[in-house]
């Protein structure tokens, strides 16, 4: 029996960011692969994170490589389904727009089944902002399956009215501890505690809550604990801030910066450390919580997006006032760095948010 064809845009790394990391899963998925003819394009905008948002000729060029090869999928490959990672705001929201006219027009020929996954929020805001944001918006998910990362996300899509339906699609990540027993991990790493470890692991940038991590580790210099902070840096200017913080209030020998980290480096990360602190201030699904809880490592994070949907009152900490972080992480340090909160994560996880479950639930979405 011939498979029905699918043609999916999407991000795909580098940069690596969320909507990066799902894209390089999605076009690996062999259930997809199975199940429909695929075909792959990639939207590529960014070579890092600091270039996301800024306007180049480059960035011209690669609009134009992108819509010359959507248009030649459409004329060739004739999929029976597309999917598409939307964006929701600035210069990616109007190359969205320009490019769904060629799968607008297609559809006029023949039937074409669609779908926009968002990963991020902000949709709300934009068309909040003018009449003219709302009815481009509108214009551009008019009759197309919007694909939401949990149903708290429902709320960002309240004023547009021209979609077809809404499908949600909680993330999943990758199970790098199945080649060891966990009650194994869990025994030696809290019989050899020596000092508790917290780990903030996301961008180095201002809105995921970097600044008021490292005020954090300021505020409990004194005590047994030590704060690893991972990712890449947005712009100069941060990276130094940063490390003349430290060095204005002593914290060498409470802070570790080890960059940006990936794989093995990761994973040895996640494994020595107790908590992971996540003071964000603009997330819509971050798959670093995810993570966090397949190595049975509780969170301390502010309520954004769909954390309060990840977390429950077993898992971590939300926090919805930052004044209140410090206090929030004195309850966490006392009462959840134990196996037992450790195993409630990890089945939390495997529940979930494991990759198998996102790669089935995927294939139902095209169904």
């Amino acid at each position: 029996m011939k498979k029905p064809k699918l043609l999916c845009i999407l991000h795909r790394s580098p940069p690596a960011h969320g909507a990066a990391k799902v894209g390089d899963f999605i076009s690996k998925s062999k259930k997809l692969n199975e199940e429909y003819d695929c075909r792959f394009i990639t939207i590529k905008s960014s070579d890092t994170i600091g270039d996301i948002g800024k306007i180049n000729l480059k960035k011209f060029y690669l609009v134009a490589e992108l819509y010359l090869k959507v248009l030649w999928a459409l004329l060739i490959f004739r999929p029976d389904k597309l999917y598409f990672t939307a964006s929701v705001r600035g210069v990616a929201l109007y190359r969205d727009i320009l490019v769904s006219t060629l799968w607008k027009a297609y559809r006029f020929f023949t039937l074409l089944d669609i779908y926009y996954h968002y990963h991020t929020k902000g949709i709300d805001e934009v068309v909040s902002d003018s009449s003219r944001n709302l009815k481009l918006t509108n214009f551009f998910v008019r009759d197309v399956n919007m694909v939401l990362l949990s149903p708290l996300l429902k709320k960002d899509i309240e004023k547009l009215d021209t979609y077809k339906s809404i499908i949600l699609l909680p993330n999943g990540v990758e199970d790098t501890m199945l080649s060891q027993d966990f009650d194994t991990y869990l025994g030696a790493k809290y019989n050899k505690t020596s000092s508790r470890q917290v780990l903030y692991l996301a961008h180095m940038m201002k809105e995921k809550g970097y600044w008021e991590a490292l005020e954090l580790a300021c505020a409990n210099k004194n005590k047994n604990i030590h704060f690893n902070f991972a990712g890449s840096w947005k712009d100069e200017g941060s990276e130094k801030e940063f490390f003349e913080y430290i060095k204005k209030h002593k914290l060498e020998e409470s802070i570790t910066y080890h960059g940006f980290v990936s794989g093995e480096q990761k994973l040895e990360l996640f494994k020595k450390v107790h908590i992971l602190l996540y003071p964000s201030k603009n997330d819509a699904f971050p798959l670093t919580l995810l993570e966090s809880f397949s190595y049975g490592v509780p969170v301390l994070a502010t309520n954004e997006g769909s954390i309060s949907y990840i977390l429950d009152d077993k898992s971590g900490i939300i926090v919805d006032d930052l004044s209140k972080l410090e206090k929030s992480f004195d309850e966490l340090t006392e009462k959840f760095i134990n196996i037992e909160t450790a195993r409630y994560c990890r089945q939390r996880y495997l529940n979930n948010f494991s990759l198998e479950q996102f790669e089935e639930n995927l294939v139902k979405v095209f169904r």
